[in-house]
């Protein structure tokens, strides 16, 4: 028998050999009972089928179904102090940015951190102590403060890009003397979290070489209530300069 022969008899008895021990591996293993099978992904739906007062108003009060959540209790209590009109938080095509309790008040131990709202914007003669409740601060300024996280158009994953956008907020214009044109600035960090920031400039250029900010990273982001989206955040919102 010719060598070549001999070789394709070899090679044919391998294959042989090699599907009869992946058939028998199969039987073993349970695996020849097994099937394709097309599992469909799904995603979470950011609607909340409500206005973003109702929606804050419900986890400040706490909904009937779960009366411990009460996360935007303090800036519930905020708005009431400050007198804003509610119907700020119904219009349409706005942006809004909700505190969580931790941005305005937040403990280390029994020490109140100088990054929620409380703790940055000290009262009484200088150096300040920490504020303890609203009422501690004048009206008009916890009223333009809120009013800094009502942004005007909507704004969300769907339209934010990379680069810093400053947009116009209902703060009154000239107030702030570090914010004078009363902006902030969304940008979105295309990583694989699709991480959204506030007020987070990547360059001394933005908007001007004097203006600075640490970025605040958004803890909940893209909730849409029926009259624009919710960014949700722990930490106190500011511009600053250098």
């Amino acid at each position: 028998m010719k060598a070549i022969e001999i070789k394709l008899i070899q090679y044919s008895i391998g294959i042989c050999l090699v599907a009869l021990l992946f058939t028998s591996c199969r039987k073993f293993f349970g695996l020849e009972n097994q099937q394709d099978v097309d599992h469909p992904t799904t995603t979470i739906d950011p609607h909340i089928n409500k206005s973003a007062w109702q929606y804050l108003k419900e986890r400040a009060l706490g909904p009937a179904t779960v009366p411990n959540d009460t996360i935007f209790k303090r800036m519930y209590q905020g708005i009431i102090y400050s007198g804003i009109d509610t119907a700020e938080y119904t219009k349409p095509n706005r942006t809004f940015i909700f505190y969580h309790n931790d941005a305005i008040r937040r403990l280390s131990g029994t020490t109140v951190q100088p990054d929620c709202y409380f703790g940055k914007y000290k009262v009484g003669p200088p150096p300040g102590v920490p504020a303890t409740k609203w009422e501690d601060y004048p009206q008009i300024q916890v009223k333009n403060h809120l009013l800094s996280l009502i942004v005007e158009g909507e704004h969300t994953f769907e339209n934010i890009t990379p680069d810093p956008e400053f947009q116009k907020t209902l703060m009154p214009l000239g107030y702030d003397p570090l914010n004078p044109e009363s902006l902030i600035a969304f940008r979105v960090l295309n990583d694989r979290d699709s991480r959204l920031r506030i007020n987070d400039f990547p360059g001394s250029d933005f908007p001007s070489p004097n203006l600075a900010t640490p970025g605040l990273q958004v803890r909940t982001a893209g909730i849409l209530s029926t009259n624009g989206p919710i960014h949700v955040v722990d930490r106190v919102v500011f511009f600053q300069k250098r």
